[in-house]
């Protein structure tokens, strides 16, 4: 038998207004190619030499697969609620739903403020990257920050097949970085000189800078990059209101993710290690001019180890142009997705009332909520804030503690799905898809999170950093966090939803009513493309 819902769940984005509904015009191929690689960006291209100076080549892969396996965890809870209900909100609305109306204010809340600071995050990281060719960065920030502002205003299908093209884009280059990294390795490139694992053994496989005796730790510090690496990849389950067939495409998304993240992710950060060194001068810094013993000056491009590491290796400078302009286009990409996810997750908010009533009205002509694109896009103009470095650091740091915070709360709310459907007798196998080895992905998630948060700032307890910027990074936004969810609880009396009063049908929709035939393609390279798309 199952209860009456809770009266405080009954909360729903759409209110029972088709006006209010998100268009659903993304297909297949989109929702694949932005799950896999929509948010790859400056995070993974020029971030990993953060990780990698700062963790060393072992500390940074151990943190790439502790952080992975917290987001494969993530994903697996965020994909099974959604296989149940493809709505706007998703996430935040779930925890609004099955955990109580504060923590999915608190928790769609620190999201938006997570994707808001990672879009001036990859402007400022695109103007590092504009700066290789020696030129004024700012006119062309601008006009990024134009276009990809137009291109979420114009509609969700012009956002699918702008993120589809840039994500092929995306994965071609790291898989070519990948090989030229194993290629240099081993000795084939112009220098013709084998490095093997010369760098695990000098400077080492842990950071060089970590204190005698605390080495072993020193992959902590790269803990924080490694989840701004890995920050939306659960944009999948956002876009989902807005696909066609969203049940079976999330469900085809998740099954493929684990791949991707050892693929891209992992093998980046481990090949990364071998061809750089992990005290290399010129990772996360500036582009500049190095003038050789011979009088001849060399342009220098900034962070990105693989192609520091192709500098080194004596690949001309016509490569490492060709090469920057595609992680360019990689922080063009994530800025737009990072601008869509956080635009969707404001929407949802704004038809809850938990913000401004003028961000829930959607363009009848686009099926967009212009008033939330153009709010979220204004903190874009942040990246001019004239200190550099410091600008992609901070911000991308304070986005990777909003993302654990995210994904502790996402694996919170799963559990508590878990025992609701338990309660209620809801067999979990009738769901598109569903996870065997829950709920012990979510309870891993939820600790893996946890830890990571509470030791992100290792340097304050061991006593050999002062109490700055990872001070604040660390701990003042998780403490926002709980302030912002403790003040909403009390001020609206708000309570934890009991199992049994979970609401599993209000306002979702069936099966029926988004669901289509799934169409079987033929021949060889459609079958091809269908396994890999």
């Amino acid at each position: 038998m199952v209860l009456p819902p809770n009266p405080t769940t009954n909360a729903d984005e759409t209110r029972g207004d088709p006006a209010q509904v998100p268009r659903r015009q993304l297909e297949q191929r989109h929702i694949q190619m932005i799950a896999v690689a929509g948010t790859v960006g400056t995070a993974l291209f020029l971030g990993s030499g953060q990780a990698l100076s700062g963790g060393g080549p072992v500390g940074a892969l151990l943190a790439y697969a502790l952080v992975g396996s917290v987001a494969y965890a993530s994903l697996c809870s965020v994909g099974e609620m959604t296989s149940l209900a493809p709505i706007p909100g998703s996430f935040a609305h779930y925890a609004h739903r099955w955990v109580d109306e504060a923590t999915g204010f608190a928790l769609g809340w620190i999201y938006f403020f997570t994707n808001a600071v990672t879009i001036p995050a990859e402007i400022a990281g695109a103007e590092l990257l504009i700066s290789y060719w020696n030129v004024n960065p700012r006119p062309y920030i601008v006009l990024i920050l134009g276009v990809i502002c137009l291109v979420n205003i114009f509609g969700v299908r012009y956002f699918g097949e702008v993120e589809f093209w840039l994500s092929i884009v995306k994965l071609t280059m790291i898989a070519i970085l990948i090989l030229i990294s194993i290629v240099i390795d081993l000795g084939g490139a112009p220098d013709h000189r084998r490095r093997g694992f010369q760098y695990w053994k000098d400077p080492g496989p842990f950071a060089a800078g970590v204190p005698d005796g605390y080495q072993v730790l020193g992959f902590m510090s790269a803990v924080v990059q490694s989840a701004a690496a890995f920050q939306g990849i659960e944009i999948s389950a956002i876009a989902a209101s807005e696909a066609v067939s969203p049940r079976r495409n999330v469900a085809i998304a998740m099954k493929r993710v684990s791949v991707r993240i050892c693929v891209f992710y992992i093998t980046g950060i481990f090949v990364a290690g071998l061809v750089v060194p992990s005290n290399d001068p010129q990772l996360l810094q500036p582009a500049g001019n190095i003038t050789h013993s011979n009088g001849t000056i060399e342009r220098t491009v900034n962070a990105s180890p693989f192609v520091i590491g192709m500098q080194n290796s004596g690949f001309g400078t016509s490569v490492v142009s060709i090469i920057n302009a595609g992680v360019l286009s990689s922080a063009i990409s994530a800025g737009n997705s990072f601008l869509f996810s956080g635009s969707r997750i404001l929407y949802g908010l704004a038809l809850r009332g938990q913000a401004p009533a003028c961000l829930a009205k959607l363009n009848t002509r686009t099926g967009t909520s212009i008033p939330a694109v153009l709010f979220t896009s204004a903190f874009g103009f942040l990246a001019f804030l004239d200190i550099k470095n410091e600008t992609f650091q901070w911000f991308y740091n304070m986005a990777a503690v909003g993302q654990l915070i995210t994904w502790s709360v996402i694996n919170f709310t799963y559990l508590r799905f878990y025992q609701g459907m338990a309660v209620q007798k809801r067999p979990r196998a009738d769901l598109k898809y569903w996870n065997r080895l829950q709920p012990w992905l979510a309870l891993w998630g939820l600790f893996g999170c946890i830890v990571c948060i509470f030791f992100g700032g290792y340097p304050i307890f061991l006593g050999f950093h002062k109490v700055d910027r990872p001070f604040i990074i660390s701990y003042v936004i998780p403490s926002v966090f709980l302030i912002v969810l403790i003040g909403w609880r009390h001020l609206h009396q708000t309570q934890m939803i009991s199992a049994a009063q979970m609401d599993f049908e209000t306002n979702i929709p069936s099966v029926e009513d988004t669901e289509t035939p799934e169409k079987v393609p033929s021949g060889f390279w459609a079958k091809l493309a269908y396994r890999l798309i």
